[in-house]
């Protein structure tokens, strides 16, 4: 399969997003326009997302997310079927317009990515390699969702039902950390069949515990009430920037066993 066809996705995808942002203040403002709109265009991104993922997937054998391109597109996926999820079960509309954000600057920053779809090097091409990477995305995705949540609390604004948002904080906490627990088991494991140690002193493999460490942090005191308000907001943000450097700022900036360009 050409470049062009995923030029085709990547831009339909964005589009659709860039239209979903649009529709949601467009109904703001405009009885014309409800405000599910914008939800069904944003069901129409993700539609043309898992189409390229399952394409990729078929031409290259393996689970697309070996470089920024595919990597950026993943976290996408995980952040917009994540907020469509909390659409359903809370009813967070509100949350959509921050996610949409968030979709547009990711897909951004994929097109400095190469579009090509490369083949695993022999350390990468174990079946460990798409539970590894599927469960750090999913909760890097819950991570992220996490931050904007946050972000919603800090300006004091209540998204869903009563208390919703930050059921909502809780569980993209809870389950983001479970979810990179298992991304550490794996990785572990991986990094004993490829270089025949549980544990290297790589950089990435370094700032992975960290990160780890610093959401079991959050965890812990995220019930207690001298928490609960305004500091559990801000550790959620700034946890989602540590994700950040630790997925985009090493893989960019250095060299890894993870690299994105």
């Amino acid at each position: 399969m050409n470049e062009g066809l995923w030029n085709i996705l990547h831009f339909t995808a964005l589009g659709c997003y860039i239209l979903s942002l649009a529709a949601w203040f467009l109904s703001r403002v405009s009885n014309k326009i409800p405000g599910i709109t914008a939800v069904w265009i944003a069901t129409l991104g993700l539609a043309f997302q898992t189409a390229q993922l399952l394409l990729r997937w078929g031409a290259g054998g393996h689970l697309p997310v070996t470089g920024l391109f595919e990597t950026q597109h993943f976290l996408t996926f995980w952040v917009v079927a994540l907020t469509l999820y909390f659409y359903l079960r809370y009813g967070a509309g509100k949350l959509l317009p921050a996610s949409m954000l968030f979709a547009v600057l990711s897909l951004m920053l994929a097109m400095k990515g190469s579009r090509a779809v490369a083949p695993l090097i022999p350390a990468l091409d174990t079946p460990l390699f798409m539970i590894h990477i599927a469960t750090s995305f999913a909760a890097y995705g819950l991570f992220g969702l996490g931050a904007i949540l946050g972000c919603y609390r800090l300006a004091g604004a209540e998204i869903s039902f009563e208390g919703g948002t930050r059921r909502m904080l809780d569980e993209s906490l809870y389950i983001g950390y479970i979810l990179f627990t298992w991304t550490m088991i794996a990785g572990s494991l991986w990094a004993y069949l490829a270089w025949g140690s549980y544990w290297t002193w790589r950089i990435k493999g370094i700032w992975s515990w960290i990160l780890w460490f610093y959401y079991s942090g959050v965890l812990h005191v995220r019930n207690r009430p001298a928490w609960e308000g305004w500091p559990l907001n801000i550790l959620a943000v700034a946890g989602f920037i540590l994700v950040l450097f630790t997925y985009l700022g090493l893989g960019l900036l250095f060299s890894t066993s993870h690299p994105l360009l």
